[in-house]
């Protein structure tokens, strides 16, 4: 029951595996993969065991509120906390510039709303000094927004959820709009860029919230870099090896005072809202 915990969510290939990989080898306590399938997770597991590396395996479907609900009640169960978690999980159709609504929704159901289940069910589980490390990308910076409205509304030092959840469903209606309605919202890809702006801006305002409450709580997003993996159909500047430094930095090595900060991938802070 005493044993640390981490988490990596969507840990059974590319970047996540790499994380988990990493954590195994330097985390002082039970290391978490989890994956929407069980039968990718555990051949992740049988191939981290050969290399002699240990991670334990749980599914996790981190668009199920049960899922989600069931994860946390076995962590509960089992351990008295969580002291490392890594939302990694995402999606991108790389072949797909502009998505319809349908398309749209599904993405940020994976790669923002997720966020908000895993808030509900995990977050109360951190312990003090735990580190939350939120997987952005440079698509995540808020400068690939081109409505004026929101680019004044989400760099407010008092921004809400609710605010985030505003704009993430005026995209949405964008989007249902048709082709040129998204296009003028972020451009090409909108859907991920407003996933990754969306999770950025909630990695600040939770930031804030635990530090109101006086807990010593990191939450961190990074750009990993251009990241060769399946997602990105093999295109990318680095390995998933290299694109977990930065991840692994936060997890693992960096100062507890950093904290509410967009981490680039060699490891230096950068301003999201330049």
């Amino acid at each position: 029951m005493t044993t640390k915990v981490a988490i990596v969510t969507g840990g059974n290939r590319g970047l996540g595996f790499q994380i988990v990989k990493g954590l195994c080898q330097k985390f002082d306590g039970a290391v978490y993969l989890t994956s929407r399938s069980e039968e990718r997770g555990q051949k992740a597991v049988q191939d981290l065991e050969d290399l002699g590396l240990h991670p334990r395996f749980h599914v996790l479907d981190v668009t199920s509120e049960e899922s989600v609900e069931d994860f946390a009640s076995f962590i509960k169960a089992n351990h008295i906390g969580i002291d490392v978690l890594v939302n990694n999980a995402g999606v991108l159709d790389f072949d797909k510039s502009v998505s319809s609504y349908e398309e749209a929704k599904k993405l940020l159901d994976t790669n923002f709303y997720s966020l908000l289940k895993i808030s509900q069910h995990l977050h109360p589980m951190l312990t003090n000094t735990a580190r939350v490390v939120n997987i952005s990308s440079d698509w995540g910076l808020l400068s690939n927004i081109r409505k004026q409205i929101w680019l004044d509304t989400l760099i407010k030092d008092n921004l809400t959820v609710d605010e985030i959840l505003q704009f993430v469903s005026d995209f949405l209606q964008a989007a249902k709009n048709g082709r040129n309605a998204f296009f003028s919202f972020a451009g090409h890809y909108g859907d991920y860029k407003v996933s990754k702006v969306a999770l950025s801006a909630l990695t600040f305002v939770q930031q804030r919230e635990y530090n109101k409450q006086g807990k010593d709580i990191s939450v961190n997003c990074v750009h990993p870099g251009f990241v060769k993996t399946d997602m990105t159909k093999g295109m990318g500047d680095f390995t998933p090896e290299r694109g977990a430094r930065a991840p692994l930095y936060l997890a693992l090595e960096a100062p507890q005072t950093l904290k509410g900060t967009f981490l680039w991938h060699d490891c230096h802070k950068v301003n999201w809202d330049d």
